[in-house]
C-alpha cells in the first residue's frame, strides 16, 4: 500500500512540476483488483485541491464501462474520448467555453457521411452522437472491424479536431486561474491480450502500435495499462516516448524484511486488518465480534497474499456460507477452496512447473510469454521493498498439481 501511495505522489508531483505547453503522458500499471483506480480518484481529488498551487481540471473515465474491453483498438478510444470530453465539459459548465468546436463539428458531419447507413445517428448533439457511436461499436462485435476501418478513414482529422477542442478548454481554464487540464482513463489495464494478426497481440496493436497517438492528445494523460504490458520487450518503446520508467503497482507485503516470514505482526498484515476493521465500520458491524476467532483473520489476510480485493472476495465468499455472523475459520476455509477450485480449472498444465519456481520469492522473472499471462491473471504477485519480488498467489499453493508439478529441464 506505501508503494501505490508513493507513486499516486509522484504523478501529482510531476504533472505539477510540468511545462503547462508539453503534456506529459504516464502509466499507471499494477495487478488487477490492487486499487489503481481508487489511487486515481485521489489523484483527481490531489489535483483539483492544489492547497499550494493552482488547481487543474481533471476529466476521469473508465473505458471499460462504455467499451469492449475483449477487442478495443484505437478508433474505438477515439471515439469514446471525444464522447467523454464533450459530456464533461458541458456537465462542468467552463466559463468562456460552450463544450464544442466548429473544426469537431465539420469532423463530426465528415465521418457521419463516412458511415453512412451503417449507422443510423440522426441530427443529434455532438456529444449525444459521439455517445451512440461508442454504443454501436461496443454492441456490433461482427461488423466492429468494419466500422473501424471507416472511423480510421476520418482518424487523423478527428484526432486533430479532439486536440482543437482541448486548446480552447485549456485556454478557458487558464484564463479561470486553473493549471490545466489533465484526463485519467482508466480500465484500459482490463484490455485482454490475444493474438490479432502476424503475431501481434491486442496489447501491442493499441500501447505499441498506436502509442503516438495515444500520447499526442493536448492534456496531461495518465492511462491504466496491463502489468503485462510493463515486461514486455516493447515497453522499452513506451519508455522512450514518456520518458521515465514505471513502476508497477505491487501487492501489500505480508513479510518482514528481506523476504523474512509472513508473520502476523508485519506492518503489510497490520494493514489489511485495518482495511477489515474499516470495511466492518462502514458497513456498522463490530469488527471485534465479526470473526469469531483471530485465526480467521490472519487466515484470510494471509491466503489474500496482500491482495485487497482478494481479501474482500474472500469475506464476502465467507458470509455466503454462514446464515450470520461471526465469520468462522471453516466458513473461511471454504470461501478459500472455492476460489482455487476456480484457479485449478484455468490453469494450463503447461504452466505448473513454471509456478513452481516462485514457492519462494524470486527477484526476477523470465520473458517466457505464460510468465505475463501468469502476472495478467494473477497467478505470480508482485511485491515491492526497495526492489521488486515475484512470489505465487497463495492459493496456489494449496492445490494439488502445484505440489506435484516438477520445474523444466
Amino acid at each position: 500500500m506505501l508503494a501505490l501511495v508513493a507513486l499516486f505522489r509522484q504523478f501529482e508531483r510531476s504533472l505539477r512540476r510540468s511545462d503547462p505547453t508539453k503534456p506529459e503522458t504516464k502509466l499507471f500499471a499494477g495487478h488487477r483488483g490492487v486499487g489503481k483506480t481508487s489511487e486515481l480518484y485521489r489523484l483527481k481529488a490531489g489535483l483539483e485541491r492544489a492547497p499550494q498551487g493552482q488547481p487543474f481540471q481533471v476529466l476521469f473515465f473508465d473505458v471499460s464501462e462504455a467499451l469492449d474491453v475483449n477487442d478495443l483498438d484505437f478508433p474505438d478510444l477515439l471515439v469514446h474520448t471525444a464522447s467523454q470530453v464533450l459530456r464533461q465539459f458541458r456537465a462542468s459548465k467552463t466559463p468562456g467555453f460552450d463544450g464544442a468546436s466548429q473544426l469537431l463539428s465539420r469532423v463530426w458531419d465528415d465521418l457521419r457521411s463516412i458511415l453512412g447507413s451503417d449507422v443510423e445517428i440522426r441530427n443529434v448533439s455532438l456529444e449525444t452522437g459521439f455517445g451512440q457511436l461508442t454504443t454501436e461499436i461496443r454492441n456490433r462485435p461482427n461488423s466492429r472491424s468494419h466500422l473501424r476501418e471507416k472511423i480510421e478513414r476520418q482518424s487523423t482529422n478527428l484526432l486533430n479536431a479532439v486536440n482543437d477542442l482541448l486548446m480552447q478548454a485549456s485556454v478557458s481554464l487558464t484564463s479561470q486561474g486553473k493549471a490545466g487540464l489533465v484526463l485519467l482513463i482508466d480500465g484500459l489495464d482490463k484490455l485482454v491480450r490475444r493474438e490479432v494478426a502476424q503475431g501481434r497481440t491486442t496489447h501491442d496493436r493499441l500501447f505499441i502500435d498506436r502509442y503516438d497517438q495515444l500520447a499526442s492528445l493536448n492534456a496531461h494523460l495518465v492511462y491504466t495499462v496491463p502489468i503485462s504490458l510493463i515486461y514486455s520487450a516493447e515497453c522499452a518503446q513506451l519508455e522512450v516516448g514518456i520518458g521515465e520508467h514505471n513502476t508497477p503497482v505491487s501487492m501489500i507485503n505480508l513479510r518482514g524484511r528481506n523476504h523474512g516470514k509472513v508473520a502476523s505482526e508485519t506492518p503489510g498484515m497490520n494493514k489489511m486488518r485495518e482495511m477489515l476493521e474499516a470495511r466492518c465500520q462502514y458497513a456498522e458491524v463490530d469488527f471485534t465480534t465479526a470473526f469469531e476467532t483471530n485465526e480467521s483473520i490472519e487466515y484470510l489476510c494471509k491466503m489474500s497474499g496482500g491482495h485487497p480485493r482478494h481479501l474482500m472476495m474472500f469475506v464476502q465468499s465467507a458470509l455466503d456460507e454462514l446464515d450470520e455472523l461471526p465469520i468462522t475459520l471453516d466458513a473461511a476455509q471454504k470461501a478459500v477452496k472455492k476460489y482455487g477450485n476456480s484457479l485449478r480449472r484455468e490453469i494450463p498444465a503447461d504452466f505448473w512447473p513454471l509456478l513452481r519456481e516462485f514457492d519462494q520469492p524470486q527477484s526476477t522473472i523470465g520473458n517466457d510469454e505464460r510468465y505475463k499471462q501468469m502476472l495478467y491473471l494473477l497467478h505470480v504477485f508482485e511485491y515491492m521493498n526497495g526492489e521488486p519480488w515475484y512470489e505465487i498467489n497463495p492459493v496456489i499453493r494449496t492445490l494439488g498439481p502445484f505440489g506435484s508439478a516438477t520445474k523444466p529441464t
